[in-house]
């Protein structure tokens, strides 16, 4: 063969005679890669002119033709086999691609034995790297062609000679028209930096994009991305400028967006920082005064010092308890696991307790506070009444906090829309204070902001009541608002959407104003019935005279002795006796031991070895002598709304919650120890 051949490689299928390669002479001048003959099932001979051809078309004798090609072009070959064995035809070119990834280009014809087909051979040709030019080639028009890129061709005296459909759609020119010259498709700017720095650079380094603007046949302005680059001959010499522009209008806004995210971001970090830095000013600041006053009032001779210190640290310790309630309120919303709990409520109560707690300020600053509530506001409403009081309060806060002394606040509540089982009420709290400018107002309500850095060295606060309250009243169906000028005071605006409640009728209606402390009067809501007005200039009042109940016992079980101590403490004018549990397992231990010997259980619940839930249900399901009636409060710093929830759920009455607040822990008592004779507390 070799001499007959050169070098050739001859495969044949095992049990088959070597092919009759006479008839190969007139095709192995024109082709130079395999010469193929195959029978009916296989291939049974393959010929390959080069050995370093093996790695394309080896070993593939003894196995079908469809068995080398790829799976996508098995059809192909099986369509043209078919034909060849029974369309009579002198031959059948075709191409397909091969396992390996190879195309061949494949010419074969029909043989006959006896007059009956047999199998064909001819000669495959491997065409890839014209085949994937080919596809390249396609791949390239169909950009230019189809594509939304402004494309096109110069020669190098600038004469157009190429400009795609996508460059007539982009610039708004009609295909069929002339092609409108540069001047007429840049801006001025961008015309100029094309020509000046554009060619500079395409000459040194064959390629430049800068950014400019098109200008399309309406005139409009398109932001565009202008790529050009040069296009060589064989001999490397430059014989075509192409050009390719890309509208990049979206990708700018995107950009913009993207920017502005930065700035805001970078913004918001240093709000967080100056936040942090106020917060820790905060929280310093009455522990400052905590820590100070308890040395001045241990180191004190006399009771009147002492007392003074005593009051001091209350006051000090309040404010501290409001800081961390913002802070914690706002940890919920930025987790957006901030909830509201709906109940029926008395609305004119409601607002009779946020007066009494912000009356001691008003009569400090000697201001004069009036409210003024709609008659036809429902007397029972359903709703979160906790939330919407923080909103109110938050309000009433910064307006005697900025309004200077003597100064007018005034409330109003509206009914502004009514429906069959709900109504809308509007809250205005109204000021003679200091005023907010408009880009104070853009501020206001942004978390962790305050309107003013001035503001916070001069009148204190977190700077996140507003924030809260915001939330707040989003969460009721409504929105809240600001209407202020710098020097002229504010008005403070909200709404909120309330269920009607079952019970009660509309709030007796009118306005009675109050004088503030130098008159010795307070400020005064019209709405009770039997008293006439609510008194907001004596302080908060929640507890009313504490009874003796001496014989009664409690179970107090507390795992902290401080807190045992503190309890014990505020029992001792109430001549209770009191036995200690330090966890819920020997609270339940306790109770059992002794069902009936006690009248009240205060709870914590976070105690070791048993938790106050736990302890709970195991005293209610006991079904040991008082167990199922024994009053069983909840004494603990979780104070959220779900808190509260679970305490009842767990088959508590109550809920107290730590720092303790004396008075209201005198009302609870009284409330489960002496129900008849507590009513007037209430």
């Amino acid at each position: 063969m070799e001499n007959m051949w050169g070098n050739v490689i001859e495969e044949t299928a095992p049990g088959t005679d070597n092919m009759d390669l006479s008839w190969m002479i007139p095709f192995w001048a024109s082709f130079t890669d395999c010469v193929i003959e195959l029978n009916e099932r296989h291939i049974i001979t393959n010929v390959r002119r080069k050995a370093e051809g093996a790695s394309v078309l080896a070993g593939i004798t003894g196995k079908s033709i469809l068995d080398i090609a790829a799976e996508k072009d098995r059809e192909i070959v099986a369509a043209n086999l078919e034909q060849l064995k029974n369309a009579a035809v002198p031959y059948l070119r075709f191409q397909f691609q091969t396992k390996p990834g190879r195309y061949f280009r494949w010419t074969l014809a029909p043989f006959y034995k006896n007059r009956a087909y047999a199998g064909c051979h001819g000669v495959a040709i491997d065409v890839t790297e014209q085949t994937l030019k080919e596809i390249t080639l396609n791949w390239q028009r169909a950009v230019m062609e189809e594509g939304r890129e402004f494309i096109r061709i110069f020669d190098m005296d600038g004469r157009s000679l190429y400009m795609n459909p996508g460059a007539y759609k982009m610039a708004g020119y009609d295909p069929a028209a002339e092609a409108p010259p540069s001047e007429k498709l840049y801006s001025p700017k961008h015309l100029q930096a094309v020509h000046g720095e554009g060619f500079e650079v395409l000459k040194e380094s064959g390629y430049w994009t800068g950014r400019g603007e098109l200008i399309r046949s309406d005139g409009t302005l398109v932001p565009i991305e202008h790529t050009m680059f040069t296009i060589q001959d064989k001999k490397s010499e430059i014989v075509l400028i192409a050009t390719i522009i890309r509208d990049i209008t979206v990708f700018l806004e995107h950009e913009k967006k993207l920017e502005e995210a930065r700035i805001a971001a970078e913004a918001a970090n240093i709000a967080k920082s100056e936040f942090l830095s106020r917060m820790s000013h905060e929280i310093r600041t009455p522990m400052n005064a905590i820590i100070g006053m308890t040395t001045i009032g241990a180191a004190a001779s006399g009771a009147e010092k002492k007392d003074y210190a005593l009051q001091k640290i209350q006051g000090a310790s309040k404010h501290l308890l409001g800081v961390i309630n913002d802070i914690l309120d706002m940890s919920k919303i930025e987790a957006n696991k901030f909830t509201l709990s709906s109940a029926e409520f008395a609305f004119d109560k409601m607002l009779r307790q946020v007066v009494d707690v912000v009356s001691f300020r008003v009569d400090e600053k000697r201001q004069r506070l009036s409210v003024h509530i709609d008659p036809a506001i429902p007397g029972a409403l359903v709703g979160d009444d906790q939330r919407l009081a923080q909103v109110i309060s938050n309000l009433l806060t910064n307006a005697v906090k900025f309004t200077p002394d003597g100064g007018e606040i005034r409330l109003d509540a509206d009914l502004a829309e009514e429906g069959d089982d709900s109504c809308t009420l509007r809250i205005a709290i109204t000021d003679t204070g200091i005023g907010i400018s408009d880009e104070q107002k853009g501020r206001l309500f942004n978390a962790f902001v305050q309107a003013e850095a001035s503001t916070t060295r001069k009148y204190g606060g977190t700077g996140l009541g507003l924030v809260i309250s915001r939330s707040i009243v989003e969460m009721m169906g409504g929105k809240i608002w600001v209407d202020s000028a710098p020097g002229k005071g504010s008005t403070f605006s909200f709404t909120a959407r309330l269920a009607r409640g079952a019970g009660g009728a509309n709030v007796a209606g009118g306005a009675i104003t109050g004088s503030g402390a130098t008159a010795g009067v307070g400020a005064n809501v019209a709405g009770d019935a039997t008293a006439g007005g609510i008194n907001a200039g004596g302080g908060a009042n929640a507890g009313g005279k504490a009874a003796d109940y001496t014989g009664r016992r409690v179970l107090l079980a507390e795992d902290v002795e401080i807190n045992r101590e503190i309890v014990i403490a505020l029992f001792e004018p109430l001549n209770l006796a009191i036995d200690c549990a330090v966890n819920g397992a020997e609270a339940v231990r306790m109770f059992l031991g002794d069902p009936d010997g006690y009248d009240m259980i205060l709870m914590d619940l976070q105690m070791p070895e048993m938790d106050g839930f736990t302890a709970t249900k195991n005293i209610r399901a006991s079904g040991a002598g008082r167990a199922e009636t024994i009053p069983i409060v909840a004494m603990t710093a979780n104070v959220f709304k779900e808190d509260v929830e679970k305490c009842f759920e767990a088959g508590m009455d109550d809920h107290i919650g730590k720092p303790i607040d004396f008075a209201e822990f005198l009302r609870i008592v009284n409330k489960y120890m002496n129900p008849l004779t507590s009513a007037e507390n209430f």
